[in-house]
């Protein structure tokens, strides 16, 4: 007896047919993807985006993204390969250097240890303002890389810059890339991706970009700390009274304190030194009170005889003359001032200095 043949199954094999064209078309882009990169004449990589004019399209992205999702998944040897490939032309294209993604020479030269930091050595003529308009990021970006205070920069000197706009930042022990998203900004995804953390993770001294990140104010090379002012006591006394010639009555004077150790270039308990305590950008050269005013002119300081808070107020009168501090100017024309050795030593105190007799001081601002 003759064995029955089974009937094909068309409608079952029709339906199957898209799911074996998608198999083999993955398989061959999986294939073409991992190519070894020794052997590739199209391999992306640095070099070839430093010998060519390399134009990448979104869907050669794409391309790649799949191909080293796919290699990873399916444990090629070529994995780690295919997912450089990847990094590099995410962040590249991602730099904004041209509209276009059109990756140009000058800008990949000295790339640093992170491919999303920049290595530039100053050239005879350029400025940060200068580089900052080259590289597409702001003076600020490229000076909080570097702890540069101000945009001077000599000639030579090598400076690390955000290859899109963001600051780059140094990893300090403890670091995390969560704790660096939170202080500094950015994601974590962005940071991985742009300085190929994938697997590596980051190391203690490490240079990596953060993109659109920001130092806080407090790290800034710039910052400067307030001074801190000695907190003022409830007064001990209230009085008026005429002292230092015809300059002025003190009305309404507050013993503030006794301050032995302020510190700075001048004399300990005198009032240049309470001045100075407070005016610490003030020269440390401008000798006796009864100079200051005119010292303080020559040096480039505006001298006149308008109050306003944060002045230097000073006279001549008297042997060494006399300096203070102006804290306040009120609506009725008078101010308030603070004082050292008003007629005392290491004594601080706080008075008011009526309308009338303002004009009789100097005032260094």
């Amino acid at each position: 007896m003759t064995a029955k043949k089974k009937k094909i199954d068309f409608k079952k094999v029709k339906g199957l047919l898209p799911y074996l064209i998608t198999g083999v078309l993955t398989l061959g882009l999986v294939f073409v993807g991992s190519i070894d990169k020794q052997n590739s004449d199209v391999n992306l990589s640095l070099s070839t985006f430093a010998e060519k004019d390399y134009q990448v399209s979104v869907d050669q992205m794409s391309e790649l993204y799949v191909v080293a999702d796919l290699s990873d998944a399916l444990g090629l040897a070529s994995a780690s390969d295919v997912a450089s490939n990847y990094v590099i032309t995410t962040t590249m294209y991602d730099s904004g250097q041209t509209s276009v993604g059109k990756l140009e020479k000058p800008n990949l030269t000295n790339i640093n240890a992170s491919r999303g930091v920049l290595e530039h050595t100053v050239a005879d003529g350029e400025t940060v303002e200068s580089l900052a308009s080259k590289y597409g990021v702001t003076a600020d970006q490229i000076r909080w890389s570097n702890g540069l205070k101000t945009t001077d920069v000599a000639v030579g000197t090598v400076l690390y810059i955000p290859s899109t706009p963001g600051i780059v930042y140094v990893v300090k022990s403890g670091d995390t890339i969560e704790s660096i998203v939170d202080k500094y900004g950015s994601t974590s995804e962005e940071i991985i991706a742009l300085n190929d953390l994938e697997f590596s993770g980051i190391e203690e001294g490490t240079r990596i970009l953060i993109k659109d990140g920001s130092l806080p104010e407090r790290e800034r090379p710039e910052y400067v700390a307030p001074v801190v002012r000695p907190t003022y006591t409830a007064p001990t006394t209230t009085y008026t009274y005429t002292y230092l010639g015809n300059t002025s009555e003190r009305q309404n004077i507050e013993v503030v304190g006794w301050f032995y150790n302020l510190g700075g270039p001048y004399g300990a308990g005198q009032c240049t030194q309470w001045a100075w305590y407070n005016r610490q950008d003030l020269p440390s050269n401008l000798g006796n009170a009864n100079a200051w005013a005119r010292n303080a002119a020559a040096m480039g300081y505006v001298v006149n005889r308008t109050p306003s808070a944060g002045a230097i107020i000073q006279t001549s009168s008297g042997w060494y003359g006399h300096v203070g501090y102006v804290e306040a100017v009120n609506p009725d024309g008078s101010i308030v001032m603070s004082e050292m050795n008003y007629g005392i030593p290491y004594r601080v105190i706080r008075s008011t200095i009526p309308a009338s007799s303002v004009g009789n001081f100097n005032y260094i601002h």
